[in-house]
């Protein structure tokens, strides 16, 4: 594994917005872009808003470079479309209620999913939408952000430094550091879309997909497809992926919600062990990606949520399709007809629309929701540091 061959660029992506009544109002913060170019080419391109990744470009078994990673070309899309590429923050995933117990305090928190009751993915004004510190330091790309007490609620101070590290065999890894003033929780991941055909390519080709998962369990969501409760061995469900499976039509909509939206319980010696995770392939390209991390868990998602011109149910799993083509369902009686809407377009980099299925994440991190004691804990007291070291590993598959 060596990275002293690594090239590093440093120049301007784009400004922070102004925000009329804040300390941003007259800011022109630059937001900085680092470009990492390998002895073979391959490059990885970095943002320090949302300490993101904007692009990687790896090659095929023809060597021909493409750019694998769903994203924009100027900070209007990233201030449209949360999350892309970002670093999240600070708890992953849901809290049921966005409310936390902790030494027999309540902390209500900041409100920020779609039903008005449940907090998401850290909250409003959190890592992935903050320009974070950021400078270069032997030949890696170095992130920091304070996260200050009370901030989307949390009760304590949480400095964060993220270590990006992308070397001459295409592994980018990213080592995550945080330390608190009083107890709180941390569960702080990567999310990022990937599509092995190109980040333009569409839902054709991430249909093409095949995914293997280092589980024999996941976390059993509730009705609402989102909050955790228990874990639940993957025989006989979509979450069966220990065995290589194509992600086609007929798979992702057998899955309410039509998609992955999942959390797999990877298997280790112990929860905090650095592992195998998951590997998915392109067959045409011969692109193959391999997930490795110290962390308990994988989210798994399918890019469900990228716009489309149906709506959904999400019962769809008890829906017969009759013709694919024209999209013409056998409805049972308790559900809604699917309805065709208007999408509101996401034109990612190059002008290039993003839609339903277009990408898939595979993030690694704790288990979800805090407060189930039965999972593995995601607290984080003072003295001690919060350590994920995660793993995306490029290559190329030979025809042989």
């Amino acid at each position: 594994m060596s990275f002293g061959d690594t090239l590093i660029e440093e120049d301007g992506f784009g400004f922070v917005p102004r925000l009329p009544g804040t300390e941003l109002e007259k800011s022109r913060e630059i937001v900085r872009r680092y470009t990492l170019t390998n002895k073979h080419k391959a490059i990885v391109r970095l943002i320090s808003w949302g300490a993101g990744i904007q692009s990687i470009k790896v090659p095929n078994r023809d060597g021909k470079l493409a750019d694998v990673v769903l994203g924009f070309d100027n900070m209007d899309g990233y201030l449209k479309n949360r999350y892309m590429g970002s670093i999240i923050d600070r708890v992953a995933n849901c809290i049921s209620g966005s409310m936390m117990h902790l030494d027999n305090v309540i902390y209500p928190l900041s409100i920020n999913d779609r039903a008005g009751k449940d907090r998401l993915n850290g909250g409003t004004v959190v890592f992935d939408n903050t320009n974070w510190q950021s400078q270069i330091v032997n030949n890696r790309v170095v992130m920091s952000h304070l996260s200050q007490r009370y901030s989307q609620g949390y009760p304590s101070d949480v400095l964060t430094q993220i270590k990006y590290t992308w070397t001459d065999d295409n592994q980018l890894h990213i080592n995550i550091r945080a330390t608190s003033t009083s107890s709180t929780p941390v569960n702080i991941t990567n999310y990022c879309l990937f599509n092995l055909a190109g980040h333009g390519t569409g839902s054709k080709e991430l249909k093409k997909h095949i995914l293997t998962v280092n589980a024999d369990s996941y976390i059993f969501l509730d009705g609402k497809n989102k909050l955790p409760s228990i874990i639940c061995p993957v025989d006989g469900t979509e979450c069966e992926l220990r065995l290589p499976a194509q992600l086609n039509q007929r798979r992702l909509y057998d899955i309410p919600g039509g998609g992955y939206n999942h959390n797999l319980c990877v298997n280790s010696p112990s929860c905090w062990c650095y592992r195998f995770h998951a590997r998915i392939l392109h067959p045409t390209s011969g692109r193959f990606l391999e997930v490795y991390s110290n962390n308990p868990g994988l989210r798994v998602y399918t890019g469900n949520e990228l716009p489309h011109q149906y709506i959904y149910p999400p019962d769809l799993k008890d829906h017969e399709w009759r013709n694919r083509k024209n999209v013409q369902i056998n409805f049972s009686k308790s559900t809604k007809e699917i309805t065709k809407k208007k999408a509101t377009e996401v034109y990612g980099k190059g002008s290039v629309p993003y839609r339903r299925h277009g990408g898939f994440a595979l993030s690694p991190q704790n288990y979800s929701n805090v407060g189930n004691i039965d999972f593995p804990s995601c607290m984080l007291h003072p003295g001690k540091m919060y350590t994920h070291d995660m793993t995306y590993k490029f290559g190329v598959l030979s025809e042989d």
